[in-house]
């Protein structure tokens, strides 16, 4: 295995781990009994934009999904309008913008507001902050343009999703917290049995990213995989340098307009999701090449290798405890301890390996902030 990749994949799992230990308990507690309340008819609202808004959007879907409460996101909030005693939850690492001023409105409102934010001047503004520390002495080989704050939140609205049914929540949110950063670390030790793929996946995307290759990379996934692919996907698109290297990645829509030896990346962790595998059939229809990611290689979606001729690798990532397609079935007739270890360890492996493909092509930090959109865009 690569070293790069290694020490961008610790330097990364460090970070979450020495930011979850800094989250306030006192604050983390409180903000566990607001989402205990919304258990009487309150209705919850999710506000961020683009990886921020993802990272949140986990925790909504544990909230849907498991326990039956509906989420909004703010841009649906007309539909339903705000209403005092509400919930009202911001990722935002910046603390600034749009998001902080939605805020202010939802506490005007009367609204019950938590923020999750890497800004302490939030603390003097809003009650319950939970601040993460996720980018102190930010790495910039090993996290191009940022990610820390964006992982580590991901992270912790998924164990807060966790702990929201569980008779004592803080106790369950430590023990998930633990369990969390255990999986990530024992990934990396399946990974460093994975040379071929990863080798085989980094050559894929270094063939794409030639400023002559004008085809494009999808990533595809279903369920909580398709918020991991969003994110992922728009770490990807950054990948550029002027005049040499540019990724054309589409992760939104635009499915219909794939073409031959465009590349689909497909996401599932039971390899078994109906609509992952309809994926990969419509891929083989107009001659995509096609990479998969996996928790299990005697499933389906990883034996494509079979039929398709233009197959190029499956990576296991641990997480997912049985070859069952949450996607398909309900996750209450399934298991009780659903918990999205498969799509975080996805999330922080495809993260690092993006650092070892710019780190390869010299590829800074500096030549991603160049496509980053406007703020005005926000």
């Amino acid at each position: 295995m690569d070293s790069f990749f290694r020490e961008s994949y610790n330097y990364l799992a460090r970070k979450i781990e020495d930011a979850l230990k800094s989250v306030n308990k006192r604050v983390m507690q409180s903000c566990l009994d607001i989402l205990d309340n919304g258990k009487q008819e309150k209705r919850v609202t999710i506000d961020g934009a683009g990886r921020s808004l993802q990272s949140a959007l986990l925790l909504a879907n544990e909230l849907e999904n498991l326990y039956g409460i509906r989420v909004n996101q703010v841009n649906n909030a007309n539909l339903r309008p705000l209403r005092k005693g509400d919930i009202f939850i911001v990722n935002s690492r910046s603390g600034s913008g749009k998001s902080t001023r939605d805020a202010e409105f939802a506490v005007k409102k009367g609204l019950s507001v938590i923020y999750i934010t890497g800004n302490p001047e939030l603390e003097e503004k809003f009650e319950n902050v939970i601040l993460i520390k996720g980018d102190i002495n930010h790495e910039r080989k090993y996290a191009p343009l940022g990610t820390e704050f964006e992982q580590a939140s991901a992270i912790l609205c998924s164990c807060m999703g966790y702990a929201y049914n569980k008779s004592d929540k803080m106790k369950a949110f430590n023990i998930i917290c633990k369990t969390v950063i255990n999986g990530l670390y024992s990934n990396l030790q399946e990974l460093e049995k994975q040379e071929k793929p990863i080798a085989s996946y980094t050559s894929l995307i270094n063939d794409f990213l030639d400023v002559k290759n004008d085809r494009v990379i999808y990533f595809k996934g279903a369920g909580i995989n398709d918020i991991i692919s969003r994110v992922i996907a728009i770490r990807y698109g950054h990948l550029h340098k002027e005049n040499l290297k540019d990724l054309h990645v589409v992760y939104e829509g635009h499915w219909k307009s794939r073409k031959k030896d465009d590349l689909a990346v497909l996401i599932s962790g039971s390899g078994e999701t109906d609509q992952i595998l309809k994926y990969a059939q419509q891929a083989g229809d107009v001659g995509m090449k096609l990479f998969t990611i996996t928790s299990f290689k005697q499933s389906n979606l990883a034996r494509t290798n079979k039929w398709y001729r233009k197959y190029q690798g499956n990576l296991i990532i641990e997480g997912r405890p049985e070859m069952i397609s949450y996607y398909n079935k309900s996750i209450h007739k399934v298991t009780k301890t659903f918990f999205p270890q498969f799509e975080l360890n996805t999330y922080i492996t495809l993260d690092a390996l993006l650092a070892l493909i710019a780190n390869h092509n010299d590829i800074t930090e500096e030549d991603m902030k160049k496509t980053h959109r406007d703020k005005e865009l926000e």
